[in-house]
């Protein structure tokens, strides 16, 4: 049995990034950046990932695409391997829906110093009490 993966690849867990900024956080451990010599801290540079360099390791068929072409290309060509493939995306940091136009609930703090936090909160609990329960 084979699968066909796409993988939009923003070089960071860009997900959980997005819901830590917009629930009043700083980002912490979602980024792959280099350590900086100036400041000793891992705010260097991203770090790039070659996922389809690894799925090839694996003996997957892979690709990687840069347009609209190129991807209709890699889908059609993927559905007459024999093998697994992987489609390999690479989509700018940072660059997703904020809030994915919807309300995630997720842990924010109830107590902070932070006015960014506190807002989140208040927020947070205005979401709950428009809430079903289910």
């Amino acid at each position: 049995r084979k699968i066909n993966v796409i993988l939009l690849d923003n070089m960071a867990f860009g997900c959980i990034n997005n819901l830590q900024i917009g629930n009043g956080m700083d980002s912490f451990g979602t980024e792959f950046r280099f350590r900086n010599p100036e400041s000793g801290k891992l705010d260097g540079g991203l770090v790039p990932v070659d996922f389809a360099m690894s799925a090839a390791a694996y003996g997957c068929k892979t690709y990687k695409v840069s347009s609209v072409e190129q991807l209709e290309a890699a889908l059609a060509d993927a559905r007459t391997q024999t093998v697994s493939t992987l489609i390999d995306i690479k989509v700018l940091p940072k660059t997703m829906v904020h809030g994915y136009l919807s309300w995630w609930r997720v842990g924010v703090a109830q107590v902070s110093t932070s006015e960014r936090t506190n807002a989140a909160a208040k927020k947070l609990n205005e979401q709950l009490a428009k809430a079903r329960q289910y």
